[in-house]
C-alpha cells in the first residue's frame, strides 16, 4: 500500500491558485487570438500563432494541475493546517511540524519539518521549511536532540548534529506561510 502524503493547507491553496492563474492566462490568450484573427491571413499572423501557443500551454498546465489535485484527493492524502503545529508540548523526537536546529557540515541551520510540497523561501525569519519527504527531512524524522548522523543529499554525504527540537511559534508559522495571515 502506498504511503499517504501529508500536504499543508497552504500548498493545497497554491495548487488552486496556480490553476486559477492558468485559467486566467488561457482566457487572455483566447481574447488575444480573437483580436489577432481580425488581421487576416492566419498562417503568417505571428500574434495569432503566439496566442494560440499560449492557449495550448495553459491548457497543458491546467491538465497537469487537475491530475495532481485529483491524485491528491483520490489517494486520500492528508491535509494539515500548519497552525496546528503551534502548541506548548515539547516533541521528544523530530516529527512533522517541529523546528529543528542542526549543524549541517558545521553550519548552524534552523528548519521546520513541513508538508511534502513545502519547499519555498519564507519572506522573513530564519527558519526554512523542508519537506518531510526530502532526504534531510526524511532522515530527521524520529531522531532526537544531541543525535549525530550522516545523510546523503544530492549524492554527497553530509554530517548532521541535532542541537534542539521544539514547536514553532504562531509568529514563525505566519512568517513561513504568509497566506495564513489572510484567513
Amino acid at each position: 500500500m502506498k504511503e499517504k502524503i501529508i500536504l499543508s493547507t497552504v500548498s493545497a491553496w497554491e495548487l488552486g491558485d496556480q490553476f486559477e492563474s492558468a485559467q486566467a492566462q488561457k482566457n487572455e490568450a483566447l481574447r488575444e487570438a480573437k483580436v489577432a484573427k481580425l488581421d487576416g491571413d492566419l498562417s503568417e499572423n505571428a500574434p495569432y500563432q503566439a496566442a494560440k501557443e499560449k492557449f495550448r500551454t495553459m491548457g497543458r498546465i491546467q491538465r497537469r494541475l487537475t491530475q495532481e489535485m485529483d491524485h491528491l484527493l483520490n489517494e486520500g492524502h492528508r491535509l494539515v493546517d500548519p497552525l496546528t503545529w503551534v502548541n506548548d508540548s515539547v516533541p521528544e523526537a523530530v516529527e512533522l511540524g517541529a523546528v529543528v536546529v542542526i549543524d549541517l557540515d558545521g553550519e548552524r541551520e534552523k528548519f521546520l519539518v513541513a508538508g511534502a510540497r513545502d519547499h519555498h523561501m519564507p519572506n522573513e525569519g530564519d527558519i526554512l521549511p523542508i519537506p518531510y519527504t526530502s532526504p534531510l527531512g526524511h532522515a530527521l524524522i524520529g531522531r532526537h536532540a544531541k543525535e549525530s548522523f550522516s545523510v546523503t543529499i544530492r549524492e554527497a554525504a553530509r554530517s548532521v548534529h541535532i542541537h534542539s527540537i521544539r514547536r514553532p511559534t504562531r509568529e514563525e508559522i505566519l512568517a513561513i506561510f504568509p497566506a495564513l495571515k489572510e484567513e
